[in-house]
Protein backbone atom coordinates (compact mmCIF):
# COMPACT_ATOMS: atom_id res chain seq x y z
CA UNK A 1 0.00 0.00 0.00
CA UNK A 2 1.22 3.34 -0.72
CA UNK A 3 -0.17 6.92 -0.04
CA UNK A 4 0.62 8.96 -2.73
CA UNK A 5 -2.76 10.62 -2.88
CA UNK A 6 -2.38 12.19 0.12
CA UNK A 7 1.44 13.06 0.56
CA UNK A 8 0.44 16.57 -1.97
CA UNK A 9 -1.06 17.81 1.28
CA UNK A 10 2.85 18.96 2.31
CA UNK A 11 3.51 20.89 -0.78
CA UNK A 12 -0.27 22.60 -0.11
CA UNK A 13 0.57 23.13 3.40
CA UNK A 14 3.74 25.35 2.44
CA UNK A 15 2.34 27.30 -0.20
CA UNK A 16 1.64 29.66 2.82
CA UNK A 17 3.98 31.92 3.01
CA UNK A 18 -8.50 43.09 19.12
CA UNK A 19 -5.76 44.97 17.40
CA UNK A 20 -3.47 47.56 18.07
CA UNK A 21 -2.31 49.09 15.17
CA UNK A 22 1.46 50.74 14.77
CA UNK A 23 0.77 51.21 10.51
CA UNK A 24 3.09 49.92 8.07
CA UNK A 25 5.77 51.87 9.13
CA UNK A 26 9.65 50.25 9.76
CA UNK A 27 9.23 52.39 12.98
CA UNK A 28 7.69 51.61 16.43
CA UNK A 29 6.12 48.14 17.71
CA UNK A 30 7.72 45.08 19.02
CA UNK A 31 10.01 45.01 15.73
CA UNK A 32 11.51 48.70 15.47
CA UNK A 33 13.63 50.21 12.32
CA UNK A 34 12.38 46.75 10.53
CA UNK A 35 10.10 46.49 7.70
CA UNK A 36 7.76 43.89 7.50
CA UNK A 37 9.10 41.52 4.72
CA UNK A 38 12.12 41.75 7.08
CA UNK A 39 10.14 40.67 10.26
CA UNK A 40 8.35 37.80 8.35
CA UNK A 41 11.69 36.14 6.25
CA UNK A 42 13.01 36.06 10.84
CA UNK A 43 10.12 34.44 11.71
CA UNK A 44 10.38 31.66 8.99
CA UNK A 45 14.18 30.93 9.40
CA UNK A 46 13.29 31.29 13.48
CA UNK A 47 10.69 28.13 12.46
CA UNK A 48 13.16 26.70 10.54
CA UNK A 49 15.95 26.41 13.71
CA UNK A 50 13.21 24.52 15.72
CA UNK A 51 14.36 20.72 16.06
CA UNK A 52 10.32 20.27 16.75
CA UNK A 53 7.34 21.86 16.40
CA UNK A 54 3.62 20.75 16.08
CA UNK A 55 1.38 22.21 12.52
CA UNK A 56 -2.14 22.36 12.79
CA UNK A 57 -5.06 23.78 10.67
CA UNK A 58 -6.39 23.26 7.21
CA UNK A 59 -5.24 23.73 3.92
CA UNK A 60 -6.76 23.13 0.36
CA UNK A 61 -5.77 21.35 -2.85
CA UNK A 62 -7.77 22.07 -5.33
CA UNK A 63 -10.42 22.89 -3.36
CA UNK A 64 -10.48 19.90 -1.18
CA UNK A 65 -9.92 20.66 2.78
CA UNK A 66 -7.57 18.79 4.06
CA UNK A 67 -6.90 19.25 7.69
CA UNK A 68 -4.07 18.17 9.70
CA UNK A 69 -2.75 17.95 13.29
CA UNK A 70 1.49 16.41 12.74
CA UNK A 71 3.97 16.80 15.62
CA UNK A 72 7.19 16.68 13.62
CA UNK A 73 11.20 16.48 14.66
CA UNK A 74 14.09 17.02 12.65
CA UNK A 75 15.13 13.61 13.61
CA UNK A 76 12.04 12.16 11.47
CA UNK A 77 10.10 11.27 14.32
CA UNK A 78 6.54 12.12 14.25
CA UNK A 79 2.60 11.68 15.01
CA UNK A 80 -0.40 12.67 14.10
CA UNK A 81 -3.51 12.63 12.42
CA UNK A 82 -4.61 14.22 8.84
CA UNK A 83 -7.84 14.13 7.20
CA UNK A 84 -8.53 14.96 3.54
CA UNK A 85 -12.57 15.92 2.75
CA UNK A 86 -13.98 13.16 0.87
CA UNK A 87 -11.11 10.90 0.84
CA UNK A 88 -10.80 9.67 5.07
CA UNK A 89 -8.20 10.00 7.62
CA UNK A 90 -5.76 8.16 9.07
CA UNK A 91 -3.75 8.25 12.11
CA UNK A 92 0.35 8.20 11.78
CA UNK A 93 3.11 7.26 14.15
CA UNK A 94 6.99 7.06 12.89
CA UNK A 95 10.13 6.82 14.47
CA UNK A 96 13.81 4.99 13.89
CA UNK A 97 12.52 1.64 12.75
CA UNK A 98 8.87 2.25 11.30
CA UNK A 99 5.80 3.58 10.37
CA UNK A 100 2.35 3.12 12.00
CA UNK A 101 -0.87 3.69 9.69
CA UNK A 102 -4.05 4.01 11.49
CA UNK A 103 -6.78 4.79 8.87
CA UNK A 104 -10.55 4.43 8.53
CA UNK A 105 -12.30 2.46 5.73
CA UNK A 106 -13.05 5.62 3.74
CA UNK A 107 -9.38 6.12 3.17
CA UNK A 108 -8.45 2.44 2.37
CA UNK A 109 -11.26 3.00 -0.51
CA UNK A 110 -9.40 5.59 -2.10
CA UNK A 111 -6.26 3.71 -1.80
CA UNK A 112 -7.46 1.14 -3.15
CA UNK A 113 -9.68 2.25 -5.79
CA UNK A 114 -7.83 0.70 -8.91
CA UNK A 115 -7.37 -2.32 -7.28
CA UNK A 116 -9.30 -5.63 -8.25
CA UNK A 117 -12.88 -5.58 -6.23
CA UNK A 118 -11.94 -9.08 -4.37
CA UNK A 119 -8.63 -7.73 -3.43
CA UNK A 120 -9.94 -4.66 -2.39
CA UNK A 121 -12.78 -5.77 0.08
CA UNK A 122 -10.46 -8.33 1.62
CA UNK A 123 -8.18 -5.54 2.67
CA UNK A 124 -11.48 -3.95 3.70
CA UNK A 125 -11.84 -6.32 6.01
CA UNK A 126 -8.74 -6.56 7.69
CA UNK A 127 -7.50 -3.14 7.81
CA UNK A 128 -9.71 -0.11 8.80
CA UNK A 129 -9.05 0.75 12.55
CA UNK A 130 -6.19 -1.40 13.20
CA UNK A 131 -2.22 -0.12 13.05
CA UNK A 132 -0.72 -1.18 10.08
CA UNK A 133 3.00 -1.49 10.44
CA UNK A 134 6.46 -1.09 7.86
CA UNK A 135 9.65 -0.29 8.41
CA UNK A 136 10.75 3.45 8.40
CA UNK A 137 12.71 2.63 5.18
CA UNK A 138 10.73 0.50 3.09
CA UNK A 139 9.77 1.69 -0.07
CA UNK A 140 5.85 1.75 0.50
CA UNK A 141 6.88 4.19 3.58
CA UNK A 142 8.19 6.59 1.60
CA UNK A 143 5.38 8.46 0.87
CA UNK A 144 4.22 8.93 4.37
CA UNK A 145 7.35 9.75 5.76
CA UNK A 146 7.50 12.72 3.11
CA UNK A 147 4.87 14.24 6.05
CA UNK A 148 7.55 13.84 8.82
CA UNK A 149 10.56 15.43 6.92
CA UNK A 150 10.98 18.59 8.89
CA UNK A 151 13.53 19.93 6.90
CA UNK A 152 11.92 19.14 3.81
CA UNK A 153 8.75 20.58 4.61
CA UNK A 154 10.08 23.94 5.73
CA UNK A 155 11.79 24.04 2.34
CA UNK A 156 8.73 24.92 0.94
CA UNK A 157 8.71 28.72 2.43
CA UNK A 158 10.16 31.36 0.07
CA UNK A 159 11.34 34.86 1.07
CA UNK A 160 8.84 37.12 2.08
CA UNK A 161 8.20 40.73 -0.20
CA UNK A 162 5.76 43.34 0.47
CA UNK A 163 4.36 41.98 3.97
CA UNK A 164 3.17 45.15 5.47
CA UNK A 165 2.97 45.27 10.06
CA UNK A 166 -0.90 45.80 10.78
CA UNK A 167 -0.74 45.60 14.37
CA UNK A 168 0.09 43.59 17.44
CA UNK A 169 -2.83 40.96 18.30
CA UNK A 170 -3.78 38.49 20.98
CA UNK A 171 -2.94 34.72 19.92
CA UNK A 172 -2.86 31.92 21.91
CA UNK A 173 -2.29 33.49 25.13
CA UNK A 174 0.60 35.57 24.03
CA UNK A 175 0.79 38.94 21.79
CA UNK A 176 1.65 38.71 18.45
CA UNK A 177 2.54 41.16 15.27
CA UNK A 178 0.34 40.62 12.30
CA UNK A 179 2.17 41.00 8.59
CA UNK A 180 -0.21 41.41 5.84
CA UNK A 181 0.80 40.78 2.32
CA UNK A 182 -1.58 41.08 -0.80
CA UNK A 183 -1.96 38.59 -3.42
CA UNK A 184 -4.10 38.35 -6.58
CA UNK A 185 -7.33 37.52 -4.83
CA UNK A 186 -6.81 38.06 -1.41
CA UNK A 187 -4.53 38.49 1.40
CA UNK A 188 -1.59 36.27 2.94
CA UNK A 189 -1.16 37.20 7.14
CA UNK A 190 1.41 36.10 9.11
CA UNK A 191 1.72 35.93 13.05
CA UNK A 192 5.26 36.53 14.73
CA UNK A 193 5.81 36.30 18.24
CA UNK A 194 6.30 39.42 19.86
CA UNK A 195 8.09 37.77 22.81
CA UNK A 196 10.77 35.16 23.20
CA UNK A 197 12.11 33.67 19.84
CA UNK A 198 10.86 35.33 16.89
CA UNK A 199 8.69 31.93 15.61
CA UNK A 200 6.21 32.13 12.89
CA UNK A 201 3.10 31.30 14.88
CA UNK A 202 0.38 31.67 11.94
CA UNK A 203 -0.72 31.57 8.87
CA UNK A 204 -3.58 32.90 6.87
CA UNK A 205 -4.30 33.15 3.30
CA UNK A 206 -7.75 34.15 2.06
CA UNK A 207 -8.68 33.77 -1.65
CA UNK A 208 -9.91 31.15 -4.06
CA UNK A 209 -8.19 28.22 -1.59
CA UNK A 210 -7.74 29.82 1.65
CA UNK A 211 -5.81 27.79 4.35
CA UNK A 212 -4.89 28.42 7.90
CA UNK A 213 -1.92 27.01 9.89
CA UNK A 214 -0.81 27.35 13.04
CA UNK A 215 3.00 26.07 14.73
CA UNK A 216 3.37 25.60 18.01
CA UNK A 217 5.43 22.83 20.33
CA UNK A 218 8.82 24.30 19.31
CA UNK A 219 11.70 22.19 20.75
CA UNK A 220 8.92 19.90 22.45
CA UNK A 221 9.87 16.36 22.83
CA UNK A 222 7.58 14.33 19.92
CA UNK A 223 6.29 11.08 21.63
CA UNK A 224 6.86 8.64 18.22
CA UNK A 225 6.45 5.29 20.90
CA UNK A 226 5.45 2.54 18.51
CA UNK A 227 1.93 0.90 19.45
CA UNK A 228 0.95 -2.02 21.17
CA UNK A 229 -1.61 -4.54 21.16
CA UNK A 230 -3.12 -5.58 17.76
CA UNK A 231 -0.13 -4.35 15.06
CA UNK A 232 -0.58 -5.88 11.43
CA UNK A 233 2.88 -6.00 10.23
CA UNK A 234 2.98 -5.42 6.17
CA UNK A 235 6.37 -6.70 5.63
CA UNK A 236 5.55 -10.10 6.76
Amino acid sequence: MTASAIAVSATALFTLTGCFPFGGSDEGGPFPGRSGSQVANTSIETLRGASSLTITGTVRDQGKPIKMDMAISRSGDCRGTMTVDGEGSFELIRNSQYVFLKADAAFYRTQMKDLPKEQADAALAQLPGHWVKSKANAQDSKDLAQLCDLGELLKQFEKSAGARKEGVVPLGGQQAAKLSTKTTDGTEDLYVATTGKPYLLKAVETGKEPSEVSFSGFDQPVRAESPTGDVIDSDG
